[in-house]
């Protein structure tokens, strides 16, 4: 498919070249070989040659804005928990790496979505480098906690949703602080390769979990 529209768009592009040098030709013609002040359906070949160059502008945007994630800026932990839910609620599947989820023990409405979810047959991940509190255990029951016990905490902050689901899985980044707190959000679109990545830091955590 990706090779069917790199021609296309070579194919609008040597077309709108073409088109460009009969128009300079005309001119040229005009200028200097012709007795006729102007060139028969000259403005329309020019006319023409600015509609191509625009249609291969949007063309190539439309094509380039496939590729890049969508991303959000939070300025409170509020909008962040709120994206969290929304983004989950998408998914037939969650996984949810972090370095501590005390952001997630104190949002009701969040673990009510997770249990929601949970209690329709969504499979829910936690995975943490320490133990969770007993309390989040048992407002989300039916998760799954995955417990690292690694000493020195990971940067990784992401969250995989229909991570088993090739193709169709969806990853949001957090880096930053509030209120400069950004999330990036790939797809397979924009970043298989970084899906790719996080499904291996997650196979690795379970790992490294199943061996403690």
């Amino acid at each position: 498919m990706q090779n069917l529209v790199k021609r296309t768009l070579y194919l609008f592009l040597s077309i709108t070249g073409l088109t460009a040098l009969m128009a300079i030709i005309g001119i040229a013609y005009v200028w200097f070989f012709s007795d006729k002040n102007e060139l028969p359906h000259l403005e329309l070949l020019i006319g023409s040659v600015i509609l191509e160059i625009i249609a291969v502008i949007v063309i190539l945007a439309k094509k380039g804005l496939k590729y890049l994630p969508d991303s959000q800026t939070d300025k409170e932990p509020l909008d962040t928990l709120r994206f969290m839910e929304s983004f989950i609620s998408t998914g037939t599947s969650a996984t949810i790496v972090s370095n501590r989820v005390s952001w997630l023990a104190g949002d009701e409405k969040l673990i009510a979505t997770l249990q929601g979810k949970i209690n329709n047959g969504t499979r829910i991940e936690i995975i943490t480098p320490k133990e969770v509190n007993a309390t989040l255990k048992e407002s989300l029951r039916g998760a799954s906690f995955i417990i690292t016990n690694e000493n020195i905490s990971p940067e990784a902050r992401f969250t995989l949703i229909n991570g088993e689901r090739s193709g169709a899985e969806k990853l949001a980044i957090a880096r930053g602080v509030h209120p400069d707190h950004e999330i990036t959000i790939f797809d397979n679109n924009s970043g298989p390769q970084i899906i790719a990545m996080a499904k291996d830091i997650i196979r690795k955590s379970k790992e490294l979990a199943d061996a403690a």
